[in-house]
């Protein structure tokens, strides 16, 4: 199943340059911009700045219209964007390779990630392993002479932060039991802070609250560079291939979307991503942006399925 999908997205991206003629004057109406996540999240707030500026750069001044389809861990959401017309008027928020897991795992699902046709890269957020500030684990190696099964809290199977943690386990060679069911991210870091899970591992970016507060210490970062005072790289704990673990925010359209169309869309992404008002809320929020182009982040997911396909234990469910 993994290598059908890294050859089918290698064909989506040669058939990115052959789309047919744009619809003249585009836009000629609003763009709906579907969010496959409950408001207020990391993912939300950026793709609701971006939504906010990007009219800006449009050819004609159209409105880009958040719209939060939560449910069915995203595929809601990334069913209704793989149906809708290919006309540049439905855009839709992925995140890799969360999206991917349902088909790389053999389930069923409404869309194809190998034929989504990428605008561009929003952002990408390396993870981090945290516990509790009051936990005696501190390191790699405390982890490792646990003694038992270390309890990481998680969304639950088939999201990037299962997958992720299963991929650290099976890496670093250590024990897990997943403690499952919470719904979201900054959920899985309040079980850790009530003592539900030994650990959890996240964006760096939704740490970052919990770890200002004191009541997350960092143990490993997956980042090249350590954004946490004091806390290694996952390189410095001796595992170096798992460098750049972690999420990447980007945002698609529906198979087929002629190839003018695309260029217009990516280019006014990247224009309002580094625009002021985008460039002063990252700061503020500290949310940062990393913007690709589409041929980029098509490169990007073309990687990220090949990392997984590198790890097959981590697409199954962890016992």
């Amino acid at each position: 199943m993994v290598r059908k999908l890294l050859l089918a997205a290698t064909a989506a991206a040669v058939a990115l340059g052959s789309a047919g003629q744009a619809t003249a004057g585009y836009p000629e109406k609003d763009i709906t911009f579907l969010i496959p996540f409950s408001p207020g999240g990391g993912m939300d707030s950026t793709a609701r700045q971006i939504a906010s500026v990007l009219p800006k750069y449009l050819p004609n001044k159209v409105n880009v219209v958040p719209k939060n389809e939560a449910g069915a861990g995203g595929r809601l959401a990334m069913g209704q964007l793989y149906r809708a017309k290919p006309d540049g008027y439905t855009i839709s928020v992925f995140n890799i390779p969360g999206a991917a897991m349902p088909q790389m795992t053999g389930e069923k699902v409404s869309y194809d990630i190998t034929k989504v046709v990428w605008i561009g890269r929003m952002s990408t957020s390396p993870y981090l392993l945290g516990v509790s500030a009051k936990s005696d684990i501190k390191t790699v190696e405390d982890i490792k002479k646990l003694g038992r099964p270390l309890k990481i809290a998680s969304v639950g199977f088939g999201t990037t932060v299962y997958t992720a943690a299963s991929i650290a386990k099976s890496v670093i060679g250590f024990k897990a039991a997943m403690v499952t069911g919470y719904k979201g991210t900054r959920n899985i870091i309040l079980g850790v802070i009530r003592g539900d899970a030994d650990a959890a591992i996240a964006p760096t970016q939704t740490f970052a609250s919990f770890v200002r507060s004191g009541d997350i210490r960092g143990v490993v970062t997956f980042e090249e560079k350590s954004s946490y005072p004091g806390v290694q790289t996952i390189a410095e704990a001796g595992y170096p291939q798992l460098t750049g673990l972690g999420v990447e925010r980007l945002i698609g359209a529906p198979p087929g979307l002629p190839a003018e169309i695309q260029k217009i869309l990516s280019d006014a992404v990247g224009k309002a991503i580094q625009d002021p008002e985008s460039v002063a809320w990252a700061k503020k929020t500290k949310r940062p942006f990393a913007y690709l182009p589409a041929e980029k982040t098509q490169a990007a997911v073309d990687r990220a399925l090949k990392n997984l396909a590198d790890y097959p234990d981590a697409l199954k469910e962890q016992k």
